[in-house]
């Protein structure tokens, strides 16, 4: 294990704040112990920043991007406790651009990652020749500090009324292992026609990794026949849960049961984290719904780059394209961000444009 990497761990274990895709143990998970690395900051033996990374070759070049299933990974600054803003700029500005000084010395041809939202400011990734998309999540800020019944009480009056004929037929449980999520998540897609986008021994680890240190959980809705309904992988650290992937039977899509799942859910992390994060959707049928669970929008960036050879292979694959008559293709980041499911329909998120 190099020394990066060995710091890293113990960064992970003594800063909270460290988003849960961001730590030592999911990148374990969702790339495998050798195929991701960090770059740090250190002043005075402290590190001050940190960005992890999912690195892979392919066709020669060195590509660096999002894994499957995770949101963000992207800097992380560790700011002082009292900061003006004017100074807080100077501060990331400093650490953005000695952090885009590491990149450029591992000769990257391709970069993208998203950030998570609390990163605001990218301007010094633009100066140097990054590019940014906007992305959207849903979040409900504070379910820790607000009374839940004030926060049930602002969903919509359909995700309301959805809620009361649920609570009428179906019950909440607990007790899905990662086979058993899997298969039934495979089982209403194929009623779909559809095959699943992320592999089992990804999900398995996944699974195992966050249930082990308590930071995972199933939730699922089943009727008296013990037929499910919907069901939600949930994860979360200190500061937020995500619903990762949600799966809705689509013989079952009028019954309410995702919406009574959710409530359930974000009831049970409201004891456990700070805020509730719906993994945003670029999607409008997606994003329609998520809004009306009370959430606040939030914006993301994802940051690219591409180098010189991978601007000559893009663009000659482009002219080739348009020279044989075929439309042009927009080459956007695959950013794996999430596979989720909604009423049975699955849904990867590949850059602007989501693809079911």
């Amino acid at each position: 294990m190099n020394s990066n990497k060995q710091q890293y761990h113990k960064l992970v274990k003594a800063e909270p704040s460290i988003p849960i895709f961001s730590r030592d143990w999911w990148l374990d998970a969702v790339c495998g112990t050798d195929n991701w690395d960090v770059l740090l900051l250190e002043k005075g033996g402290e590190i001050m920043a940190s960005l992890p990374f999912y690195r892979r070759k392919r066709y020669g070049l060195t590509l660096i991007s999002q894994p499957l299933l995770t949101q963000h990974n992207g800097i992380w600054i560790k700011y002082p406790p009292v900061q003006a803003t004017a100074k807080r700029l100077s501060y990331e500005k400093t650490l953005m651009n000695q952090m885009i000084d590491l990149l450029a010395d591992l000769n990257i041809d391709w970069f993208c990652q998203n950030f998570h939202y609390s990163i605001t400011n990218w301007l010094p990734f633009y100066w140097r020749g990054f590019l940014q998309t906007s992305r959207y999540t849903y979040v409900i800020p504070d379910i820790d500090r607000i009374n839940l019944q004030d926060i049930f009480s602002r969903f919509s009056e359909a995700k309301r009324r959805n809620i009361k004929r649920a609570e009428q037929q179906l019950q909440i449980k607990t007790d899905l292992n990662a086979r058993q999520f899997y298969a039934y998540h495979q089982m209403i897609l194929a009623k779909k026609g559809e095959k699943i986008a992320y592999p089992f021994d990804l999900f398995g680890r996944i699974f195992e990794a966050a249930v082990k240190r308590g930071h995972g959980r199933t939730f699922y809705a089943a009727d008296k026949n013990e037929q499910i309904h919907s069901a939600l992988f949930l994860i979360w650290d200190e500061n937020s849960a995500y619903a990762l992937i949600t799966a809705v039977d689509p013989d079952h899509k009028k019954s309410g049961s995702l919406s009574l799942v959710i409530k359930e859910a974000i009831r049970f992390a409201a004891a456990h984290t700070r805020d509730f994060d719906f993994e945003g959707s670029m999607i409008e049928m997606v994003e329609n719904s998520y809004r009306q669970f009370a959430t606040v929008q939030r914006p993301y960036f994802n940051i690219s780059f591409m180098s010189r050879r991978m601007r000559i292979i893009h663009h000659g694959r482009e002219l080739f394209r348009a020279i044989a008559g075929s439309p042009l293709a927009v080459t956007h980041c695959r950013a794996d961000t999430s596979g989720v499911s909604i009423h049975g329909r699955q849904v990867m998120f590949d850059a602007d444009h989501p693809r079911s």
